[in-house]
């Protein structure tokens, strides 16, 4: 019988602070040291309510319809001639753009900003045309260009080229928030745990015991994996609480019929 390949952890593994290895990690084996990482990852990442950590992603932005003469009411430019200004929402490409022109909410001009689904933890390479660009900065969701030339950011691009080529337009960021330091302490606790169980050694994650009675104490344990949202370990729950106290599945998110979904380079 022919084994079939098992493909690797698909994961990004988390920062793990090396103080929380002690002695003991040196002498498990790679393969567990390896397991243990990405279960620790996997699970932090999941009762983070997916909020922290995971792998950075590659969308292929489409920039944003801005309100022109065609678009918006002629009393929008009667409002502007008198000094004031105006909100008008409208439909731009069969998608509805909250905009009064092309202007930022704070800006005295137009801004070259391009908007990222959040969240936006941290922002890898932006490339215009297979180039990589550096003149820009990270403004809340979005990315807003800086430099002096003329925006870059293209308003279509061909879909079917790889973001290598000219004629693209991409963006490599953590569709999350980074780990910290507290997070990568919490790995390793974690980690530590994991490659004691995966070894067959005494560890303190809870076993899934349903009920148990001893000396006149009765406990119950959940079944499952974390179904309450912590782990039993007082030093990584501390850190889950900060991030998700509830606790919650995943993060709530708005939808409706027709919503744009951001295209994602796989």
């Amino acid at each position: 019988m022919t084994a079939v390949p098992i493909p690797p952890y698909g994961g990004c593994v988390w920062p793990v602070d090396p103080a929380c290895l002690t002695t003991e990690w040196d002498a498990f084996d790679p393969a567990v040291q390896e397991r243990s990482l990405a279960l620790a990852s996997a699970t932090l990442r999941r009762l983070s309510g997916y909020r922290v950590g995971g792998c950075p992603v590659t969308v292929r932005p489409c920039k944003a319809g801005c309100a022109t003469s065609s678009t918006r009411p002629s009393w929008l430019d009667m409002i502007g001639a008198y000094g004031a200004s105006g909100f008008f929402p409208h439909i731009e490409g069969g998608v509805w753009v909250n905009s009064c022109g092309c202007a930022g909410d704070c800006s005295c001009g137009p801004e070259c900003r391009i908007a990222l689904p959040a969240p936006v933890g941290r922002v890898d390479e932006v490339r215009v045309d297979g180039i990589a660009v550096t003149d820009w900065v990270l403004d809340g969701d979005g990315i807003l260009w800086t430099g002096d030339t003329e925006c870059p950011w293209p308003t279509c691009q061909d879909m079917t080229l790889d973001d290598t080529e000219p004629g693209t337009f991409s963006v490599t960021y953590l569709n999350a928030w980074p780990v910290d330091s507290l997070g990568a302490y919490a790995a390793g606790i974690l980690a530590m745990e994991f490659a004691r169980a995966c070894a067959g050694g005494k560890c303190r994650l809870p076993a899934g015991v349903t009920t148990i009675a001893r000396q006149g104490v009765s406990m119950e344990i959940a079944a499952g994996s974390f179904p309450n949202g912590f782990t039993g370990l007082r030093e990584v729950d501390a850190w889950i609480a900060l991030w998700n106290p509830q606790p919650i599945r995943e993060t709530t998110k708005v939808w409706y019929p027709g919503m744009p979904v951001a295209r994602v380079t796989r």
